[in-house]
């Protein structure tokens, strides 16, 4: 089969590899059918993330049941199927605490041994562990290009929203217009918040934040986005702040933009190392912090939303 192989930093390409075989009973064997590129992805090739020997990559993926091992008793061959980018138990104490995605019993798709060495699915076929608790089955209403964007994008904006705890009425600034903000905004429109505020620099991603769901959108490149935030709210701030950037200036302009006693949400991948916090201007206002991995568990309930229409990832698509 082929396969995408990071080989090295800045070596990527397309490679003959052997087809996938059941490990465990607990397998299945998947035809892939649509994947996406992340950034971590392009973290691992730019060599932000830890070296490693050549592997397949990606983790965000949907595709058909193949093979399904003796002890998998939810799917089936013929299935069509989303996987969390880490697949889980299900069943340990972390699981239980909504923690899925640094379950004990889990890997991560497409990842050097830094992360669990598990060949991704930016390729034809993928073996998939744990598919009894993993997996998700995609209704036939639901197209791939729309079910591919769930196991991470989705999942990770709506984990956004969560840590946001928002509710009905407040107002909401995210930080970064890629496809995870956008998400986030999408999904924060379920809390029924009076503004969302999406804050980027790429005219063609802050339209697709007005049609994903966002009140007002902020272009850096243009504006001071405490200013106007400020000026968007009346100079009160806003009650929570989402980052999906993850990086030290991204997390550190969050904090002019909340509200005294607001929520800062931060889903964006920070990179290795210390980042520093501006504690002084955090202690007075008094706020939330919370950081983490995104809850895969909610798979079911994002494909819902996306069956009946309550959030529309369209805009998302832009290339094939």
């Amino acid at each position: 089969m082929l396969a995408a192989v990071l080989r090295g930093v800045h070596d990527v390409g397309l490679e003959e590899r052997p087809l996938p075989t059941l490990l465990e009973d607990t397998d299945v064997l998947i035809r892939v059918t649509a994947t996406m590129i992340c950034t971590s992805e392009v973290h691992y090739a730019e060599g932000f993330l830890p070296p490693c020997p050549p592997f397949i990559i990606g983790h965000e993926f949907v595709g058909v049941i193949e093979e399904a091992g003796a002890a998998v008793t939810s799917f089936k061959a013929g299935d069509r199927v989303v996987a969390p980018p880490y697949p889980f138990c299900g069943k340990c104490e972390i699981c239980r605490k909504g923690v899925s995605g640094m379950c004990p019993s889990g890997r991560l798709f497409g990842s050097g041994e830094s992360f669990g060495n598990m060949a991704g699915g930016l390729a034809e076929y993928v073996r998939a562990p744990l598919a009894d608790s993993a997996l998700v089955k995609i209704p036939d209403e639901i197209s791939d290009e729309q079910a591919v964007f769930v196991p991470d994008m989705l999942a990770t904006g709506y984990f956004g929203v969560q840590n946001a705890q928002l509710k009905p009425g407040q107002t909401l600034a995210v930080i970064g217009a890629g496809p995870v903000g956008l998400c986030a905004a999408s999904t924060a429109r379920l809390h029924d918040p009076s503004q969302i505020i999406v804050i980027g620099r790429r005219a063609n991603r802050l339209d697709a934040a007005i049609k994903m769901g966002a009140t007002d959108v902020v272009d850096t490149a243009a504006a001071d986005p405490v200013a106007e935030v400020a000026r968007l709210t009346g100079g009160r701030g806003v009650d929570a702040v989402i980052d999906a950037v993850g990086s030290p200036e991204s997390i550190a302009s969050a904090v002019p933009l909340l509200a005294i006693g607001g929520t800062l949400s931060v889903i964006g991948f920070p990179p290795p190392g210390n980042v520093g916090l501006p504690l002084q201007a955090l202690t007075f206002k008094n706020p939330t912090l919370r950081f983490g991995v995104t809850d895969q568990s909610n798979m079911p309930f994002l494909i819902d939303l996306l069956r009946t229409g309550k959030v529309d990832v369209s805009p998302l698509l832009t290339h094939v």
